[in-house]
């Protein structure tokens, strides 16, 4: 009995321990089969946010307010404690309470999508267009670079032939000067002009437009355009604004035999277009001049491209005073309004008047702009050295008055 008592007592806690092992199987395997916590669930309320959570930016914050679209939050408002928006859900309809008390339900998130942001995404193009892209930007460069040779090739071959008919200025003294090509005469020579301009932290008193030339047989006044050229290139100091231009009829200098008229038999000094030009040029011309061939007004008035390209300068630069080139009357003119140049050097004032078309017409009368006519003594023969410096110094000196007489005239070898 002792023995089978002992065995039965093993046997018992056999049983126990063999019951305690099939529950703790049991209980693992429950707890095994229970559901992972879901990572898209908001945070614990007894946990802090976590730090790679940002609000959404593409919804709208639950609440019955609307932050101000220019406003930061206001600073005095923090989010709830416990919850931040979460970044891949829309506010809860279950009624909770949302950040600021009341149910979310209340609120419905707004249908009006989020302004885009101001950055404009890049267009891409596609290798086609950017070929075409590339090819317009080369066209229009080669376009430019076309233009800027035309422009040097027109100065060269005008400055060859200046320098070829002027006894007085050499090919060299042309081209030393950085003439800038503006437009071509009926025979196709280049209009070309040199500029001075204002220079900064000087006073400028204005523009100056010096017309060379406009008669094709008057030499000397195209030399002498290139003599005040030099000058200028030592002593200008922006006092003024020049624009100098010294043929603006290249084709009845460079003809066989220089003539008055341009290439087309027009003087261009009767070809203006002046107000009285229509009742009077052609009639004047016929009675007063028995159509005289050097004082042909043309067929109408700015009918020649020399005379268009004038106009044009007068408009587009606006000088505030002209001064014209001419020979031989040995004489200063002068029209517009007051005053006029008593003398240049040994030329002294003396009116001749205005004619039908003439550019003191055009310019002194209709516009009332102040034009200086300067009538060397010779068409032929340059002054001397010494007058032509005269002639400068008092055409500044007139200048200075005529657009400023406030200022104190020095001397022009330290000025202009």
């Amino acid at each position: 009995m002792g023995n089978g008592e002992s065995s039965m007592k093993a046997m018992v806690k056999y049983s126990r321990a063999l019951g305690t092992l099939l529950l703790l199987a049991i209980l693992t395997a429950c707890v095994s089969s229970l559901p992972e916590p879901s990572a898209d669930k908001e945070p614990s309320a007894n946990k802090e946010p976590s730090a790679d959570k940002e609000p959404s930016a593409d919804k709208e914050p639950s609440a019955n307010k609307e932050p101000s679209a220019d406003k930061e939050p206001s600073a005095n408002k923090e989010p709830s404690a416990d919850k931040e928006p979460s970044a891949d859900k829309e506010p809860s309809a279950d009624g909770k309470p949302s950040a600021d008390g009341k149910p979310s339900a209340e609120k419905a998130p707004s249908d009006t999508p989020v302004p885009a942001t101001a950055t404009k995404p890049d267009v891409q193009l596609s290798p086609e267009q950017k070929l075409a892209e590339q090819q317009l930007e080369a066209a229009n460069q080669a376009e430019i670079e076309a233009k800027a040779i035309e422009a040097t090739m027109a100065v060269s071959k005008l400055c060859d032939a200046i320098g070829r008919k002027l006894g007085s200025v050499s090919v060299e003294d042309c081209r030393a000067e950085p003439l800038i090509h503006s437009g071509y005469s009926t025979e196709g020579n280049s209009i070309a002009y040199r500029e001075y301009l204002p220079i900064e932290g000087r006073q400028n008193l204005g523009k100056v437009l010096v017309l060379g030339g406009i008669h094709g047989d008057e030499f000397s006044s195209v030399s002498i355009v290139f003599k005040w050229l030099k000058i200028l290139d030592q002593y200008h100091s922006g006092l003024f604004h020049w624009r100098i231009v010294p043929t603006v009829n290249p084709d009845g200098l460079l003809q066989r035999k220089s003539q008055r008229q341009n290439s087309n038999g027009v003087d261009l000094n009767r070809n203006f277009p002046t107000s009285d030009w229509d009742d009077n040029a052609i009639q004047y011309w016929e009675t007063e001049t028995a159509r005289n061939p050097r004082r042909n007004p043309g067929s109408a008035a700015a009918s020649e491209v020399e005379t268009q390209w004038i106009v044009n300068q007068i408009e587009t630069f606006n000088p505030d005073v002209i001064i014209s080139m001419h020979a031989p009357y040995h004489l200063v003119d002068y029209d517009g309004p007051p005053t006029a140049p008593e003398n240049l050097g040994s030329l002294y004032l003396r009116k001749l008047g205005v004619y039908p078309g003439s550019l003191g017409n055009y310019v002194g009368i209709d516009q009332n702009r102040p034009i200086v006519t300067v009538e060397l003594k010779s068409a032929g023969i340059m002054p001397r050295k010494s007058e032509i410096d005269s002639m400068w110094n008092d055409l500044v000196r007139w200048l200075r008055g005529q657009l400023d007489s406030s200022r104190e005239i020095v001397p022009v070898a330290e000025e202009d």
